[in-house]
């Protein structure tokens, strides 16, 4: 049993959706929102069964709202304060209350937030999903820009085909390529995803994880901290469909069983034999596996014992 997860973000945006449907039909993600309605376009595929959630603790999840809250609010009030930053919080009322950013932060570093013994863990698990929240309202906030300069870019094509009297001829709008954001905060992001998902147990599924990255810079990133792989795969050219295509479903099942073979210490067969079918209809892809028998980046001999994990890039070329 392979298990898919969404690394190392917890939003999808529609670039995202589209690359890991050509190579996947079933990818978990963690759950930050405690079961709240997923955006576009992540709830479209949790309807269609793609996309599942990994359930975090809702106590945690309690309290990491309440930090991100208190962070928000405060950045909210003294925006633009940076100068009288010390004196508002020596004065500010706020400041002083047990909920309040002082409190939080002295927590977190004091490793008291919570009464479970396992002080630490608890303490990191907590900074890593506020850290996680914070990123997922960066994320949706990009792509709604995104979203509103394309929308803007639209409405400009449409007013100079009508000034120049072309208002009955199809619009070819390119839209601007959003930001990638794996290259944003890449390290935080993969080590507060990995405390998250280890305090999730997400690899004690008694199946063999694979995160799974559109980033390059994730996965450079990661490679890094890694250690020693025992098996890889590159595959720089790969022909596969987009959703939608016939030939998608045995697509995603000749990917599982490549992976399956890795973990069992043989080489893949070749491509053709995969993939040599794919002469219709098909995008060019990238494919990037590692597998692992530890991570030096993660202690995971106490949740996966034994086990392996292992870490994949899919891009599109086209």
């Amino acid at each position: 049993m392979i298990n898919f997860y969404f690394f190392p973000f917890t939003f999808m945006d529609a670039r995202q959706a589209k690359i890991l449907s050509c190579f996947f039909n079933r990818l978990n993600v963690l759950d930050i929102h405690g079961g709240a309605a997923l955006p576009e376009p992540m709830a479209g595929l949790e309807a269609k069964g793609v996309l599942t959630r990994v359930c975090i603790d809702k106590e945690k999840l309690a309290l990491a709202e309440q930090q991100v809250r208190a962070y928000l609010d405060w950045a909210a009030i003294h925006k633009g304060n940076e100068k009288n930053l010390r004196a508002l919080i020596r004065e500010n009322v706020f400041f002083k209350d047990d909920s309040s950013v002082a409190a939080i932060r002295a927590g977190i570093r004091n490793r008291t937030i919570s009464h479970d013994p396992d002080a630490t863990t608890v303490g990191e698990g907590n900074e890593a999903l506020v850290f996680l929240k914070l990123a997922d309202i960066h994320d949706r906030q990009s792509q709604n820009i995104q979203a509103a300069l394309d929308a803007l870019d639209q409405e400009k094509a449409a007013l100079f085909a009508e000034l120049k009297g072309d208002a009955d001829t199809p619009l070819s709008v390119e839209h601007t390529q959003s930001p990638e954001p794996g290259r944003s905060m890449t390290e935080k992001r993969i080590k507060a995803w990995l405390t998250a998902a280890l305090d999730s147990e997400c690899f004690n599924q008694g199946g063999i994880p694979v995160l799974v990255t559109t980033s390059s810079a994730v996965m450079d990133a990661f490679l890094t901290g890694a250690g020693k792989a025992i098996n890889a795969l590159d595959i720089d050219s790969i022909k596969v469909h987009e959703n939608g295509c016939e030939f998608i479903e045995q697509q995603h099942f000749k990917i599982e069983t490549i992976i399956a073979q890795m973990a069992q210490g043989l080489t893949p067969d070749p491509e053709d034999d995969y993939f040599g079918g794919a002469e219709q209809g098909f995008v060019t892809g990238r494919i990037q596996i590692r597998l692992f028998p530890e991570l030096r980046c993660v202690n995971l001999t106490k949740k996966n014992p034994g086990g392996q994990i292992g870490v994949c890039l899919v891009e599109l070329n086209s």
